[in-house]
């Protein structure tokens, strides 16, 4: 039996183009989706951090306004005395 170099390569799938085709198919989804997965988390944040902004800065207007208030009834009561 006489066995040469090129011989070993006809069993080897290590230079299957249909196989790497495939494996890069597989690693590209993966990445695809990996990247959505991001991108949709990231949304997510951003959009509970605008929410919590906004709810914040509702409340400090609110603050805000009934210091004012309190403040022109303290400062009519003085001006009355």
């Amino acid at each position: 039996m006489t066995s040469s170099i090129e011989d070993t390569y006809n069993t080897d799938d290590w230079f299957d183009l249909d196989k790497y085709r495939e494996a890069a198919g597989v690693a590209y989804d993966f990445s695809k989706k990996k990247a959505e997965t991001a991108g949709e988390q990231e949304r997510e944040t951003i959009g509970k951090g605008a929410q919590e902004q906004r709810t914040s800065a509702e409340q400090s207007q609110r603050f805000s306004e009934a210091d004012e208030a309190r403040d022109y009834n303290q400062a009519q009561r003085a001006y009355r005395y």
